[in-house]
């Protein structure tokens, strides 16, 4: 029978340490892939307080501004046509300052046929006051 001989020197202590480490790796990337806390990145979302009280809804953290199509826009605030159109909406907004404008919830609702840019606007008017700004919207139909 022939006995087989190797060239290599040492007893392999070198790749044991290795083959240690790479475990003590793969341990890690495990423990890091089950961790709650992963990176973020992008923008920061939080979900609007609720106004909800016990039964009761209380309107003053809430505003609605509804718009309809056309060559000038016609803009209502809480069912009250603005005459200056976006000019009227920047004074109302004036109005609604408070201390914690951050609360105050205002949603926008308007018709397919108004343009982006009359809506990007009002978002901005609104969100330059510091007020939270959503849209209403209605799913559509095939």
């Amino acid at each position: 029978m022939r006995r087989v001989r190797t060239s290599l020197k040492g007893n392999g202590f070198h790749i044991v340490v290795i083959a240690l480490l790479n475990l003590f790796v793969l341990l890690c990337i495990c423990v890091l892939l089950h961790h709650h806390r992963l990176p973020r990145y992008g923008a920061n979302v939080r979900s609007a307080a609720t106004h909800f009280v016990m039964g009761s809804y209380d309107r003053s953290n809430s505003h609605i501004i509804t718009v309809t199509p056309g060559d000038v826009p016609r803009i209502f605030i809480e069912a009250k046509e603005i005459k200056d159109g976006l000019n009227g909406v920047e004074q109302v907004l004036k109005t609604w300052d408070c201390p914690t404008p951050n609360r105050v919830t205002v949603v926008l609702v308007c018709d397919e046929a108004v343009s982006v840019g009359t809506m990007q606007r009002l978002a901005d008017m609104v969100l330059a006051h510091g007020f939270t700004c959503t849209y209403a919207g209605s799913p559509a139909l095939n």
